[in-house]
C-alpha cells in the first residue's frame, strides 16, 4: 500500500491544499478498490513582494474557518525582518500578525520593507529571508510561513502600513494581495497496469474585492517536472541540484477571471502519475493582467486569452513551487527536512570590560558536515557571516549577538542567542 501526502514549498504568497488517499494494493486492476480521503490544508513558505508604492510595516494573514489551534508553526525570527507573529482571534478565524516594533523616541517604525524593483519578473524561491539571500535587507520582498492542521475556508493576505491616523499604529493597505490559491487532490488510479494515483490541482482565479463584480485577471503560467525521486520540501525551484533536467512547460500562457462568462475562472491541471514516479513538482507563474477592461462589469477584454498582447503583461504577482511526493505505507516521505543543531564552542564573559567580542559556534546534523552561518548584532537584520566571527570596537553597556546555521538542504538550525555587558 502507499499514501499519497502532499508537501509544498511555496515562493509566493498561496494557499496549498490537498489530500491524502490511502490506495490498497490489490492483486491486480480488477481488485482495486475505492480509496479512503481525508481533506487537509497547509500555507507554507512563500514570497510576496512590496508593490504598494510606500514603505510597509508589516504584513497580515486572515484566515477564516480555523482557530489558533489549528496553527502548527510560524515561519519568523530570526529569519525575516519583523520577527514572530502575533495569533489574534477573529469574528471568522484567526489572523496571523507580523509587524515592525514601533520605536517612542524616534518616533519611528524600526523595521520596514522597502519597495521592490520595477518591473517584477520573478525569483528563484529562496531570495526574501536572511538565510537566502544577502540582498533580502533591499529586496522589497519578505518570505512567510504557517503549517495549519484544518482547511480555512478563505485567506486574506495585506501589507500594512503606517496608520496617518494613529501614531505609532499600522493599518492594511488596498483590499489585499490577490493571489490565487492552488488546491491538490489525488484519486485512485484508474484500471490498468499502472497503480499510480490520478493527482489534479486546480488554481482559482482570485476573488472579487468589495464593490467589484468580477475579480482582478491574472495571466497563469504553469511548468511540472514529474522524477522517480521524493521531491524534498527544500529542494522544489527550478535551479536546484535536485531538478537538473528543469521543469517542462504544461500550460502556456492562460488568462483567469473570477466571475466572468467569457474568460475561465480557474486552471486546472491533472494526470496520472508515471509508473516510476515518485514526485510530482508544479511552479505557478501569476503575472498582472494590464489590458483594458470592461467599465461597467470589470470584466477584461484581452485580444486573446491564450497570450499576452502587448501592453497586457504586467509585474509578477506571485512564483509558486509545489508539489507531491508519494509516501510509504506508514505515511513517511523520504528527505533532507531535519534541522541541524547550533550550540556555542566559545563566547565572551557575561561581563567583561573588553570592547572585542569573539564567538565560536558548532553545528551537528544528520547528514551534513558543512555549514552556512548567518550572524546577527543588537537589533541587526541576520546577514552572511564567518565562523568564529569577531566584532571590535563595540560600545560599552548590554549587547546581544545570535546566530544560526544552514545545512547543504537549506534547512537552519534554530537561532542561538547570547547577552553580555561591556562595563
Amino acid at each position: 500500500m502507499k499514501v499519497v501526502s502532499m508537501v509544498a514549498a511555496v515562493s509566493a504568497a498561496a494557499l496549498v491544499l490537498g489530500v491524502v488517499v490511502t490506495i490498497p494494493r490489490a492483486a491486480s486492476a480488477s481488485t482495486q478498490t475505492a480509496a479512503t480521503i481525508t481533506q487537509f490544508g497547509t500555507i507554507s513558505n512563500f514570497d510576496v513582494f512590496n508593490d504598494t508604492g510606500e514603505v510597509t510595516h508589516g504584513f497580515e494573514i486572515d484566515l477564516e474557518g480555523v482557530s489558533s489551534t489549528d496553527i502548527t508553526y510560524t515561519f519568523g525570527a530570526p529569519y525575516e525582518r519583523y520577527g514572530n507573529p502575533t495569533i489574534t482571534p477573529t469574528a471568522t478565524g484567526v489572523a496571523v500578525i507580523y509587524a515592525s516594533p514601533w520605536d517612542a523616541v524616534a518616533n519611528q517604525f524600526t523595521q520596514g520593507t522597502p519597495l521592490a524593483p520595477t518591473p517584477i519578473r520573478g525569483t528563484a524561491g529562496h531570495e526574501c529571508w536572511t538565510g537566502g539571500s544577502p540582498t533580502y535587507p533591499t529586496a522589497g520582498c519578505e518570505h512567510f510561513g504557517l503549517g495549519l492542521r484544518a482547511n480555512p475556508t478563505n485567506v486574506v493576505y495585506k501589507w500594512l502600513v503606517a496608520d496617518p491616523a494613529n501614531q505609532g499604529k499600522l493599518m492594511p493597505f488596498g483590499g489585499g494581495v490577490p493571489i490565487p490559491a492552488p488546491a491538490w487532490s489525488a484519486s485512485p488510479p484508474p484500471p490498468g497496469p499502472n497503480p499510480q494515483p490520478v493527482v489534479a490541482v486546480v488554481a482559482p482565479a482570485p476573488p472579487p474585492e468589495v464593490g467589484q463584480q468580477l475579480g482582478d485577471a491574472v495571466w497563469v503560467k504553469v511548468y511540472m517536472h514529474e522524477r522517480d525521486t521524493p521531491s524534498d520540501l527544500n529542494h522544489m525551484v527550478d535551479d536546484d541540484i535536485q531538478v537538473p533536467a528543469g521543469f517542462e512547460l504544461e500550460t502556456e500562457w492562460v488568462l483567469i477571471q473570477a466571475g466572468s462568462n467569457s474568460l475561465q475562472s480557474e486552471l486546472a491541471n491533472e494526470g496520472q502519475l508515471g509508473v516510476n514516479a515518485e514526485s510530482v513538482v508544479r511552479k505557478y507563474q501569476f503575472f498582472a493582467y494590464t489590458g483594458p477592461y470592461d467599465s461597467e462589469n470589470h470584466e477584461a477584454m484581452p485580444v486573446t486569452d491564450s497570450q499576452p498582447s502587448p501592453g497586457e503583461l504586467g509585474d509578477l504577482v506571485g512564483n509558486q513551487m509545489a508539489g507531491l511526493n508519494l509516501a510509504n505505507a506508514a505515511g513517511q516521505i523520504p528527505g533532507d527536512r531535519k534541522r541541524p543543531m547550533a550550540f556555542f564552542l566559545g563566547k565572551p564573559a557575561l561581563t567583561t570590560m573588553s570592547t572585542t567580542a569573539k564567538f565560536r559556534m558548532g553545528a551537528i546534523d544528520n547528514l551534513h558536515v558543512a555549514f552556512s552561518w548567518f550572524c546577527s548584532l543588537d537589533k541587526a537584520i541576520p546577514s552572511p557571516c564567518t565562523n568564529p566571527k569577531t566584532y571590535i570596537g563595540l560600545s560599552k553597556g548590554v549587547h546581544r549577538f545570535s546566530a544560526y546555521a544552514i545545512d547543504k538542504a537549506d534547512n537552519p538550525s534554530k537561532a542561538l542567542s547570547y547577552k553580555w555587558t561591556i562595563k
